[in-house]
């Protein structure tokens, strides 16, 4: 059965959007839960993308900016939740720059760092830092260096 639709879509869609951002496929999705009409739904999405409330692009530029610069993710994993966000690849891949070696060693490092309080063996933080989305050609530096902290 049909749940009963309390409120017309534009002003329920302007409600979500009040309190986050939504991309143009998570939107809909939601509106769609309600059991909007689908023309509706489109009419809804397009009104939105006019008076510049649904910009995809500038959502997904935020959101990218905002899990790069706090380096808790790799880049693998910063894609796979903008995906999961509902944004195009194509979009998430013109949003990595072309130097990334620097922020995923730094990143790695500090998730080690806040993972681990004392030295544990290679394979622990190895299987770690992959779970993470880190490549081996990023884990091994960055685990020597990790290392190299409680030396001395």
């Amino acid at each position: 059965m049909a749940r009963r639709i309390d409120k017309p879509a534009l002003m329920y869609a302007a409600d979500l959007l009040k309190r986050q951002d939504y991309s143009e496929l998570k939107l809909r999705q939601k509106l769609t839960q309600r059991h909007y009409p689908a023309e509706e739904i489109d009419d809804v999405i397009e009104k939105l993308k006019k008076y510049k409330y649904l910009n995809d692009k500038k959502i997904c530029v935020n959101q990218f900016e905002l899990f790069y610069k706090s380096n808790k993710y790799s880049i693998r994993q910063i894609r796979i939740k903008l995906i999961k966000l509902g944004f195009n690849r194509q979009l998430i891949d013109s949003l990595v720059p072309d130097d990334i070696d620097e922020h995923e060693n730094t990143a790695a490092l500090k998730l080690l760092n806040a993972r681990f309080k004392t030295l544990p063996d290679n394979k622990k933080m190895y299987q770690f830092l992959s779970a993470k989305g880190f490549d081996s050609s990023t884990i091994f530096p960055v685990i020597d260096e990790f290392k190299n902290q409680f030396e001395y």
